[in-house]
């Protein structure tokens, strides 16, 4: 009887053991587990960062042993708030500390290295920004979206529309709408220039291409239009143009003249007028008003265009529409009515109406009711009167 008293006693002892260690263990591993990555207490704040005698805090920051996301963010926030500042030399120099870490992760990096091909392509070393991107679009990493558009905004710049178009062709690209728009522009920039050198067959490759990649490229059946008319076939001209401003009535504002002229010379004056009027009434482009008018004037009737075009600018008024009413009027030997006058004492109004009357000076903000505080830049009495930049030069009537 004492020896199994003995043994349940020594048994409940054991087991009072055992669940103490367990305890402790569970203990340990769960605050092991809860345990944060504890900075030390002399991580500065971001205002202290960027300025310009904190070199020494900005090293100590990069050289944490551990680094979580959340740090990595706010480094890299750092780093673009010093491009933006100007202080190229610091943000290369805390990104590129950065990318040598060993211990970040493969989209830590990817997000580091677009930020260093940023500062690069900032400071002007485009070759090395470059390398980076291609670099970035070949990894097809979270960051070949932005990378792509970065490296086809340098191309841009340098004018390598042949790299551009090779890119996309080599499938290196993100097939995206935006980056579509963008390579089938620089196949057009090749288009004019193989238009510039009379390589007409190389012209009509290009445009096609440039429809391919994006069925929307207005550009393109614009050259088609300017190559058309080079040659002399205004029909055709005249078809790619209208195609054009089917897709954007923007796209052929370029090309008023031209395409006015290929008009005239297939003999359709009132498609003309018909299609310059329309394009007016969409885009309030005052020249295709004007050259509508100007057909109404070949046809024998300017006192009909300078009244078409005062009931226009009724509605529309503007500084270049009056200036081109005046040229016609002057141009014509034409005379206004009372009620004519009056109209165009309206149509002053209007615009002097639209014009502001206070312009902050250190902004550029402006106002039709002056401020003591800017409300765009909130800067104290810069609100000055606005005065217009006088005429370089008078214009010839």
């Amino acid at each position: 009887m004492l020896s199994a008293d003995l043994f349940d006693t020594a048994l409940l002892y054991i087991l009072l053991l055992a669940a103490v260690a367990l305890g402790w263990t569970l203990g340990y591993r769960y605050a092991q587990q809860g345990k944060k990555v504890n900075y030390p207490d002399w991580i500065p704040s971001v205002d202290y960062l960027l300025a310009e005698s904190n070199d020494a805090a900005l090293e100590k920051l990069i050289k944490i042993d551990q680094m979580d996301d959340e740090a990595i963010d706010l480094l890299l926030k750092l780093g673009k708030s010093l491009r933006d500042k100007g202080e190229l030399d610091r943000a290369m120099h805390l990104h590129q500390k950065l990318f040598a870490r060993a211990d970040l992760e493969r989209s830590a990096l990817y997000a580091i290295q677009f930020e260093l091909a940023c500062d690069y392509s900032a400071a002007g070393l485009l070759d090395r920004a470059e390398r980076i991107l291609r670099e970035l679009l070949a990894a097809k990493g979270r960051s070949s979206d932005r990378a792509a558009t970065l490296l086809i905004e340098l191309l841009e710049e340098e004018g390598e529309w042949s790299n551009i178009l090779e890119l996309y062709k080599d499938k290196k690209l993100p097939s995206t709408a935006r980056l579509n728009r963008r390579v089938s522009h620089a196949v057009c920039e090749l288009a004019e220039r193989a238009l510039k050198k009379s390589d007409f067959l190389e012209v009509q490759q290009l445009c096609k291409q440039a429809l391919k990649i994006d069925s929307a490229c207005a550009r393109a059946y614009v050259v088609q239009g300017d190559l058309a008319f080079g040659q002399s076939e205004h029909r055709e001209a005249v078809r790619c143009y209208l195609k054009a401003a089917e897709i954007d009535e923007s796209s052929v504002v370029s090309v008023v003249e031209r395409m006015t002229e290929a008009f005239s010379v297939s003999g359709d004056k009132e498609g003309l007028k018909t299609h310059l009027h329309d394009q007016w009434a969409r885009t309030g482009y005052v020249p295709a008003l004007m050259a509508s008018m100007g057909v109404v004037v070949t046809q024998g009737a300017p006192e009909e265009a300078v009244s078409r075009i005062l009931d226009e600018l009724r509605l529309r008024p503007s500084n270049q529409g009056f200036l081109a009413l005046a040229e016609l009027i002057v141009t014509q030997r034409q005379q206004l009515d009372k009620s004519q006058l009056l109209q165009l004492y309206d149509i002053l109004r209007g615009i002097v109406a639209a014009e502001p009357k206070f312009v902050c000076s250190n902004c550029g903000f402006k106002a039709k009711e002056p401020h003591w505080r800017c409300p765009s830049c909130k800067d104290w009495a810069s609100i000055r009167p606005f005065v217009p930049s006088p005429a370089q030069k008078k214009p010839d009537l």
